[in-house]
């Protein structure tokens, strides 16, 4: 059971003894009175009667009154805002991001293979593993004279306390914070950090120019940080970070110079809020020249705390006790939380990476049973597949525009994903698939590059979207009629003289509007045809001599 002490009130020897007997055990409560200012000394005398109840007295005193009181008294690392908790099972913190997807193009038409239907699409995941990296431990010796002597003051045993545990907790804080700040220079060392150049406002002759065009380049950095970029962590991961998430990690110095009430305009938060989102060490603990301050999240830093205990052992030569206060935790950083130096020193390039369209592979026709085909039939669709290379192994840019050329019906098209349906009307008896890549030229305009195609045969029946079977109910030829006959194209007329021109042949019906009459020179055959649309048929008029 713990010990209930008020930690921010200032105890006296009773409430410390009568605390300790509270959660004592049987046998020590039972030989040991509960203590009143006037029965101390009686007390202590049962105490020293009792070894014993000395032993489970001095150690509760240490390990659990004085660890609760000391917390008050000692100075407190500056960076345990960034503490993540007890690491209570395993010694390994394991840390994943993912990235992103890249999207494709759904088209209902497409064909999808076996590769897209079971081919695996594996997820671009990264893991770091922190691992426990400090097990300290800081040794003291208690004489019991010493503690014997606490008791003849009225707060004497709260004293003992300070003095004697104050010196290992404080150095236990001060440790973790000086190998906290290391991982700062750590990470630079390694190149962790995207560094930003910037004046140097750290330096006593800096002036309120070089603070504000600090605060400018910060304000940017805070804005720009809210989109997802690979840029900004150590990872390259596509990671983004808000404003109210971040946090500045900088120097007394640093703090002094720039205005808080406009580096909380920057953040977009009250002055109020700024001052918890600033964090200060000093100026020599960042360990890297010309560091003016650092810009990330409350998940830069990655420390969990393992083990936290007090232990003991008395040593009968000497008649003191040893103590030993043990703390094991994790302390890293993370690869994949934004973060940025700002420094006096170079800053980072972004460097544009310009991957143009070297060629257009060769454009393949893929029909609805997976075969390579380079005559398609009417009514049907196909895949086209062709890729644009740049000179980028790596380069995603592979995307093409499909056109096709040469076709008569509008039915015959080609979708953005490369799906070719070939019209049940086309008449042309070839066609022409292109794959053209593109480039924005510096005036915006978007021009062709490079570019592949293949030539198509068209070949199957043509599918007629109304029967034509007598669609003309009637031909006159010189006033003479031709006697129709569904499905008979082909017809001999006598006329007067043998011979006729295209005005001799009057047509009637509902596709009379859609025919071209043409006749042959020597004026003795006629041919009417209709829209000349696939399948529409022709009508032969042979003319003789009445």
């Amino acid at each position: 059971m713990a010990i209930d002490v008020r930690p921010l009130k200032l105890v006296d020897n009773v409430d410390i003894l009568n605390a300790i007997r509270e959660d004592a055990s049987s046998d020590y409560q039972r030989r040991i009175p509960e203590a009143t200012k006037a029965g101390l000394q009686d007390q202590l005398r049962h105490l020293e009667d009792f070894g014993p109840g000395w032993n489970e007295f001095q150690d509760s005193l240490i390990n659990r009154i004085g660890l609760v009181l000391i917390k008050n008294t000692s100075w407190t690392n500056p960076l345990a805002m960034f503490k993540r908790g007890m690491l209570t099972y395993g010694n390994t913190i394991e840390e994943i991001q993912m990235g992103l997807i890249t999207a494709k193009g759904y088209d209902a038409d497409r064909e999808e293979l076996e590769a897209e239907l079971f081919g695996r699409a594996p997820l671009d995941v990264q893991t770091n593993f922190h691992k426990i990296n400090r097990t300290d431990k800081y040794k003291i010796s208690v004489n019991p004279d010493l503690l014997k002597r606490a008791f003849l003051d009225d707060g004497g045993l709260g004293n003992f306390l300070t003095d004697t545990l104050s010196v290992p907790t404080t150095s236990d804080q001060w440790d973790e914070f000086l190998i906290t700040c290391k991982l700062i220079s750590e990470y630079a060392s390694n190149g962790g950090f995207f560094k930003v150049h910037v004046p140097d406002v750290v330096s006593a002759t800096s002036d309120g120019t070089d603070a504000r065009s600090i605060l400018r380049t910060m304000r940017a950095m805070a804005g720009n940080l809210k989109f997802i970029s690979s840029r900004y962590n150590a990872a390259h991961m596509p990671m983004a970070a808000t404003p109210d998430e971040l946090i500045v990690i900088c120097s007394p110095e640093f703090n002094a110079a720039v205005d808080v009430e406009a580096l909380a305009g920057a953040f977009n938060i009250s002055k109020a809020e700024m001052f918890g989102r600033i964090v200060e060490i000093p100026q020599e603990q960042f360990g890297i020249d010309g560091a003016q301050a650092v810009m990330t999240t409350k998940d830069f830093f990655v420390i969990a705390d393992n083990k936290i205990e007090n232990t003991s052992m008395y040593n009968p030569s000497s008649l003191h006790s040893n103590y030993w206060l043990h703390h094991w935790q994790v302390i890293s950083a993370s690869r994949f939380v934004p973060a940025i130096l700002f420094t006096t020193g170079a800053g980072d390039d972004i460097i544009q990476v310009s991957t143009p369209v070297t060629s257009v592979t060769a454009v393949t026709t893929i029909d609805r049973n997976g075969d390579t085909v380079t005559s398609v039939y009417r009514g049907e669709i196909y895949s086209l597949n062709a890729d644009a290379v740049t000179g980028n192994p790596d380069s995603v840019n592979t995307g093409v525009r499909w056109s096709i050329t040469g076709n008569t019906s509008n039915r015959t098209y080609v979708t953005l994903s490369g799906v070719l349906h070939v019209g049940g009307d086309e008449g042309a008896t070839a066609i022409t698939a292109t794959a053209t890549s593109t480039w924005l030229d510096p005036a915006g305009i978007m021009r062709n590059g490079k570019a592949s195609s293949e030539s198509l045969t068209v070949t199957g029946d043509a599918v007629a979207d109304w029967p034509e079977v007598d669609t003309l109910t009637g031909i006159t030829v010189k006033g003479v009629a031709v006697t129709l006959v569904a499905g008979t194209y082909t017809y001999s007329v006598a006329v007067t003289g043998g011979t006729i021109t295209a005005t001799d042949v009057v047509v009637a019906g509902v596709d009379s509007s859609n025919v071209t009459t043409t006749v042959n020179t020597a004026g003795t055959q006629a041919k009417i045809e209709l829209d000349s649309v696939a399948g529409d048929p022709v009508y032969t008029i042979n003319v003789t001599t009445a």
